[in-house]
């Protein structure tokens, strides 16, 4: 196999796939998400991630991991059938249901036939509640 080319991952509010073509519109993509308290579950956002360079039958996955601990927050596994090497393969999945234990910086990693092809971090901010219910950065 020819090394994958990975063309994007991104963090996003939500994908919209058109009806007759196929086309993708990624809504709010992002790189963080705040919360005051802990464990914490965000509304359902989605991942995109595309790759080239891939023919074949391969097994692929998206772990996005809580780099302090080394904590598995959200795994993804799949399978893909790719003919055509020119073509780009584009992956959408929902991520509803991930709870964050803490604050902190999680890792997602692209892999491919367990050989990572990319990752991105995201960042969790710990809000502080000051009185009266102000909340700030």
């Amino acid at each position: 196999m020819t090394e994958p080319v990975l063309v994007a991952l991104l963090f996003a509010d939500k994908v919209i796939v058109e009806d007759k073509n196929k086309k993708k519109t990624i809504v709010g993509t992002f790189t963080r998400f705040y919360s005051d308290k802990f464990p914490v579950s965000f509304p359902t956002w989605y991942i995109y991630a595309a790759a080239t360079n891939i023919s074949g039958d391969h097994s692929f996955s998206l772990i996005l991991v809580l780099e302090k601990e080394m904590q598995v927050v959200y795994p993804i596994n799949g399978k893909l059938k790719v003919e055509d090497p020119r073509a780009v393969i584009e992956l959408i999945f929902p991520v509803d249901q991930a709870i964050f234990p803490a604050a902190g910086e999680y890792t997602l990693t692209f892999n491919i036939d367990g050989k990572q092809i990319g990752s991105r971090m995201l960042e969790i901010v710990q809000l502080e509640q000051r009185g009266f219910g102000e909340v700030i950065q």
